[in-house]
């Protein structure tokens, strides 16, 4: 019997990115974001979500693809790590992808070194590629504990 995993597809330029939908907590319109001195590149700021400080963090910038302005389809992903709340922002959230296992991938050799490693595979359908994510490994030990100052 076949096993489904559902992705939240989201948009980063014109790629398709999946992150499970097990480590999704909420999805939020934009709001505005208090920028915090010396923080990491990647990291617009932080969000007052109902009495928690929440990091910010440009999903873009951290993956090495060019930022963009906001626009009117801009959200807040906000996942679980581990217990800790932190907002990626994407481009726009498109719906919730349900693929078979057998028909996600394993991330391409040239996508496995170390600056990769938070790439969990690629799931194909009838009509695209979406590249998911594993957003448990998108940080370096480094950068996580820099977000653990917010």
């Amino acid at each position: 019997m076949s096993e489904y995993k559902q992705y939240v597809r989201l948009l980063l330029g014109a790629d398709k990115y999946g992150i499970d939908i097990m480590d999704i907590e909420e999805i939020l319109r934009m709001v505005d974001i208090t920028t915090v001195p010396k923080a990491p590149s990647f990291v617009e700021g932080i969000i007052n979500l109902r009495g928690r400080v929440i990091p910010i963090v440009d999903l873009r910038k951290k993956l090495g693809i060019e930022a963009t302005e906001f626009t009117n389809s801009t959200r807040i992903v906000v996942v679980n790590m581990e217990g800790r709340k932190i907002g990626f922002i994407v481009d726009n959230v498109e719906d919730v992808l349900r693929v078979d296992s057998s028909m996600v991938d394993k991330a391409p050799g040239t996508s496995t070194g170390a600056d990769n490693k938070y790439i969990k595979g690629v799931a194909k359908t009838a009509q695209e590629m979406v590249i998911i994510l594993d957003v448990h490994k998108i940080f370096s030990t480094g950068e996580a504990s820099a977000l653990n100052m917010f």
